[in-house]
C-alpha cells in the first residue's frame, strides 16, 4: 500500500514537472513569436528608410555633379585672375630693376598659392553649394562698359561672347526679333534674315557691351545694348525692319530712339513691316 502511494505521489510530480516544463516552452515560444514580429517591423521600417535614403543619394549626385562644374568654372576664373597678377608683376619687374627681388618673392608666393587653390579644391566643392549662380560672384559683370569677343551667333537678338575667357549669353536689350521656330513662313523667314544681319555685324568681332539698369534678365542672360565698329547693333536691326522696338522697364535708356526707328521703318515698309506680311 505504501509502495502505492509512493508511485502515485512519484507520477504526481512528475506530471506537475512536464506541465510547468510545457507551460515554460509555451512561454518561450510565445516570447520568440513576439521578437520576431518586432524584428520583422525593424526591417520593415529599415527597408523604408533605406529606400528614402537611396532617393536622397540620387538627388544628392545630381547637385554635386551641378556643384563640380559651378567649382570648375570659379577655378577658371580664378586661374585668369592669377595669371592677370603674374603678368601685371613682370611687367612691374620691367619697368623698375629695383623692384625685381619683390618680384619674385611674389611670384613665388603666387606659385604657392596656385597650390593652395589646388588643394582647396574639396573645400570649394562644399562652398558650391552656396553659389546661386555664377555670375554673381563675378563683380565684373556689373561694369556700364565693357568689351568681349561674339563667338556665336544665336538668332536676331541673342549672342554669345567670351569674356576674359568665360562664355555668357547676351540679350539685346530694348527690341525683340521674330523666332526661327515660328511656324508662319514669312516670320521664320524673318527670323532668318535677322540672324543673318546679326551675324554679318558681330559675329567673331570684338564688340563694346553697355549695360542700362538691369544685369541679367530671368533666362541668366546679360542685357546689353551692343556696338560694333560704330553701329548700335539694337537699333541697326530695327532700322532695317527686323525687329520690334520692346520696352522691358526698367530698361528704356534708348527706348525713345529705337521706337523712332521702328517708325521710319513701318512708314518705308521694310521687313516686318511690308505691306504683303500678314499681321503678327
Amino acid at each position: 500500500m505504501n509502495r502505492w502511494k509512493v508511485t502515485v505521489v512519484i507520477l504526481l510530480v512528475w506530471l506537475l514537472v512536464v506541465t510547468g516544463f510545457w507551460v515554460y516552452l509555451q512561454s518561450q515560444n510565445i516570447e520568440q513569436r513576439n521578437q520576431v514580429a518586432g524584428l520583422q517591423e525593424q526591417v520593415a521600417t529599415l527597408e523604408n528608410q533605406n529606400k528614402n535614403l537611396l532617393v536622397e543619394i540620387t538627388d544628392l549626385k545630381s547637385e554635386i555633379k551641378i556643384l563640380r562644374e559651378e567649382v570648375d568654372n570659379l577655378k577658371d576664373y580664378i586661374r585668369n585672375q592669377v595669371t592677370s597678377l603674374q603678368n601685371q608683376i613682370i611687367t612691374l619687374g620691367t619697368q623698375n630693376e629695383d623692384l625685381s627681388v619683390d618680384i619674385k618673392d611674389l611670384k613665388s608666393e603666387n606659385e604657392n598659392l596656385l597650390v593652395e587653390i589646388t588643394g582647396l579644391k574639396s573645400e570649394i566643392e562644399i562652398l558650391g553649394e552656396k553659389i546661386d549662380n555664377l555670375k554673381d560672384y563675378l563683380p565684373f559683370l556689373d561694369i556700364s562698359e565693357m568689351e568681349a569677343t561674339v563667338v556665336r551667333v544665336i538668332d536676331g537678338d541673342t549672342i554669345e561672347v567670351d569674356i576674359i575667357g568665360m562664355r555668357f549669353k547676351i540679350r539685346y536689350i530694348g527690341i525683340d526679333t521674330p523666332e526661327l521656330h515660328d511656324k508662319r513662313p514669312e516670320y521664320s523667314a524673318l527670323a532668318q534674315e535677322a540672324t543673318r544681319l546679326n551675324r554679318e555685324l558681330v559675329e567673331g568681332k570684338t564688340v563694346r557691351l553697355e549695360k542700362d539698369v538691369s544685369g541679367t534678365d530671368n533666362f541668366g542672360r546679360l542685357l546689353r545694348y551692343v556696338y560694333v565698329d560704330g553701329i548700335f547693333v539694337n537699333a541697326e536691326l530695327v532700322r532695317q525692319g527686323l525687329a520690334w522696338a520692346e520696352t522691358y522697364e526698367p530698361d528704356i535708356k534708348y527706348q525713345d530712339y529705337l521706337e523712332g526707328l521702328e517708325m521710319e521703318a513701318r512708314q518705308a515698309g521694310r521687313g516686318l513691316w511690308a505691306p504683303t506680311l500678314s499681321p503678327g
